[in-house]
């Protein structure tokens, strides 16, 4: 079995030291005939007695583990020495002690899952297999290197779904005992680490080109009964079922497959797998979905501030929780759409495609019919046409021009909503005569205007 490794690396690492090994992913993925990205070395020796060329440069990562990085010719590498690791009890992701060793076997045993503490020695162009990790490589296996992997680090856990998904593995059957039974360790990870993990989870399918492997990942989440301790909420929605005539699924099936079906975008699979996560919270209080999509966005919203998403991710992922219902009998009044659609001109290609992946998620729509033109895109198209002023900045009357008519201060921004409300739905009124004449018949205080 070959490791694809260009010149430049080869000949890098093996300058570092008699006994440096590539390690890891890089390893694995090669073996797999999986593009490889990042290189991880590793070794008996300290960071800093690394013979390091003179036109590299490092620095430490990670004092404790001794963990640094490493960049020659603009490739970074990270360089681990050979450490024995001790945890606490619980799943914290960090350990309680670590000691150095010289030892590979030693370094192989603390490590996650077989596949992973294969080593690779450029110079010799030999592989180092003490946990049997190419066997499991070739038979597609996730295994761990210990019966305590779990226990001493409940990360672990979401890994093990992650790799699964992205590399088409299967996971060995006693490896999938211990992480469903340890599966509370996972309540000690950090909010910003499972956040990460989640994140790669939901595009598993763009690593390797695997389909369907977000769908997968969502899947084997279930299966380990990790939810309870990642996302809690989508636990009330396994087994809630919903209308047959419109619905094949539970809302949790219904909601993995809006992911499945959701396109690879920004923050649109993280509403897709949100987007009806307060169909439990309407059931139980008011006995039907009524208005699931505001009690989704509610609750989307504290979902994403525990697990610690920027502020732009979570307004993005709840007004598309809070909009995917709009217009669903495509009868609302054209002015209204019109005002609908520039209201939310950022955010129309992720509405659309989250409308269309959960209508295909429901297993009962006509996939042809769903893919033609949604009636937001045509009306989008129009107004486009038609020169429509999407955004404020391009009525042709501004703040300054109300001010100078003797509007107040606060009623200047109900004025321009007004005036630019009228020319979403009218275009051609976009002219400073139309505009100055409209506006000069309105209320000049806000209570007044806000009430017209």
């Amino acid at each position: 079995m070959k490791i694809n490794l260009d010149e430049k690396s080869a000949k890098f690492i093996s300058g570092l030291g008699e006994n440096v090994y590539v390690v890891g992913g890089y390893v694995r993925n090669s073996l797999c005939g999986y593009a490889c990205t990042d290189i991880d070395i590793a070794g008996p020796i300290p960071a800093l007695a690394l013979n390091l060329p003179p036109h590299s440069t490092m620095s430490m990562v990670n004092h404790r583990m001794g963990t640094a990085q490493i960049v020659c010719d603009g490739v970074k590498y990270e360089y681990t020495p050979f450490r024995v690791e001790v945890y606490n009890p619980g799943g914290e992701h960090t350990p309680a002690k670590v000691s150095f060793t010289t030892d590979l076997y030693a370094d192989a045993q603390r490590r996650d899952f077989c596949c992973n503490a294969i080593y690779y020695h450029v110079g010799r162009d030999e592989i180092i297999d003490p946990m049997d990790g190419v066997r499991d490589v070739e038979q597609k296996i996730l295994r761990g290197c210990n019966k305590h992997v779990f226990e001493s680090d409940g990360l672990r856990l979401l890994r093990l779904v992650r790799l699964a998904a992205e590399l088409e593995f299967k996971i060995e059957g006693e490896t999938a005992r211990s992480a469903k039974a340890n599966s509370d360790m996972l309540a000690d990870i950090t909010s910003e680490r499972k956040r990460t993990e989640l994140d790669k989870i939901l595009y598993a399918d763009t690593v390797n080109g695997v389909k369907n492997a977000q769908y997968r990942g969502l899947r084997l989440l279930k299966q380990l009964d990790l939810w309870k301790n990642l996302i809690p909420e989508l636990v009330a929605c396994d087994g809630l079922s919903q209308p047959e005539q419109y619905h094949k699924y539970d809302v949790l099936e219904h909601s993995f497959r809006c992911v499945l079906n959701a396109p690879p975008v920004h923050n649109l699979r993280l509403a897709a797998l949100l987007h009806d996560v307060g169909k439990s919270y309407c059931m139980k209080n008011f006995g039907n979905f009524y208005g699931h999509e505001k009690s989704s966005g509610i609750a989307a919203r504290i979902i994403l501030n525990r697990l610690r998403y920027p502020n732009d991710v979570i307004e993005q992922v709840v007004r598309l929780c809070n909009l995917h219902m709009y217009d669903m009998r495509g009868d609302a009044r054209e002015s209204k759409v019109r005002v609908f659609v520039a209201k939310n001109f950022d955010i129309l290609d992720k509405l659309v495609a989250l409308i269309r992946a959960d209508k295909l998620a429901t297993g009962m729509a006509d996939s042809e019919e769903v893919l033609k033109p949604h009636r937001f895109e045509i009306v989008r198209d129009e107004m486009l046409k038609d020169g429509a002023p999407i955004l404020k900045k391009s009525l042709r009357i501004s703040g300054k021009d109300l001010a100078d008519m003797g509007f107040e201060s606060e009623a200047i921004s109900a004025g321009l909503e007004y005036l630019w409300r009228e020319c979403i739905i009218n275009p051609h009124n976009n002219t400073p005569e139309w505009l100055k004449k409209t506006a000069a018949k309105l209320p000049k205080t806000p209570d007044k205007l806000n009430k017209k």
